[in-house]
């Protein structure tokens, strides 16, 4: 028999397999309408950073991803479909969804706008702070990314936020040296699985969510490194040391008056209004 439990924007179908004992599970959490619901690129780019899942595989030009958790295939698609296939059970089967859908969370469209982690640092700011797409909703923001930090470094899985900007700053400490290499971008997938980490483990929502702005700051410094490949060579050092500048300062909530350099939209992401 199929069973529809109500979770998040729309319901989710959970059907047994030919195998006794095993499960499909079906949700649809963009709704019924076929549009954009995660940002292609950025949905490829979490679900290969996840450390949730193994053996991902995504193409941002079909808009689809698949990774495996226990041997259990999670396929995600750009329009919020996602399907677990063989699970071992209900449990299992809803437990899989919660990790992905906290791991695209990020790449979620804001009000069919701007993906979470761009329009964190947008000029106009984002209109919402949705919920993890599998919950629906969205929640009140109260306070500013540099106000809430306190409150991050508080939480019992911060220090996999300190291991992924360690690696950043690592990141960020060979470019002048290194140049954009074909490692970079293993570099960055590395720097922000704990950092999804963080935010898949965190169970209260709102403290999970003051990852996605970390998620914001590491996309703008990849961004920053391609925007610096093209200058010329006498320009790089300085626009990648007021980059490196604005960068630290968000991560560690100081900074205030900083000039917005190359990047101003690190600097916009201090102010950012987060839950």
């Amino acid at each position: 028999m199929t069973e529809t439990p109500v979770v998040g924007p729309d319901i989710i179908e959970i059907q047994p397999c030919t195998e006794e004992g095993l499960v499909t599970l079906e949700a649809k959490l963009g709704g019924k309408e076929e549009r954009d619901f995660f940002d292609p690129a950025l949905l490829c780019r979490y679900i290969n950073a996840t450390p949730l899942f193994s053996r991902q595989r995504c193409s941002a030009e079909m808009g689809y991803g698949v990774a495996e958790r226990k041997g259990r295939n999670v396929h995600a698609f750009k329009t919020g479909k996602v399907i677990v296939r063989r699970a071992e059970g209900k449990e299992m089967a809803l437990e899989h969804l919660h990790f992905i859908s906290r791991s695209l969370w990020p790449a979620l469209k804001v009000r069919g706008g701007a993906a979470l982690v761009d329009c964190l640092a947008s000029e106009g700011g984002c209109p919402a702070f949705p919920k993890p797409p599998a919950e629906g909703g969205e929640m009140p923001t109260s306070r500013t990314f540099a106000e809430a930090l306190g409150d991050a470094r508080s939480q019992p899985r911060w220090s996999l936020i300190e291991e992924g900007l360690a690696q950043l700053r690592a990141i960020a400490a060979a470019y002048p040296q290194s140049g954009v290499t074909k490692a970079t971008k293993e570099q960055f997938k590395k720097a922000e699985g704990p950092i999804i980490g963080f935010i898949v483990e965190t169970e209260e929502v709102t403290r999970a969510a003051l990852g996605i702005p970390f998620l914001s700051a590491s996309l703008l410094l990849d961004r920053a490194m391609q925007s610096c490949e093209k200058l010329a060579a006498d320009e790089k050092a300085a626009s990648w040391a007021s980059t490196v500048k604005a960068f630290d300062a968000t991560a560690n909530g100081t900074g205030g008056g900083l000039d917005s350099g190359p990047m101003p939209a690190l600097v916009r992401l201090r102010e950012a209004r987060v839950p």
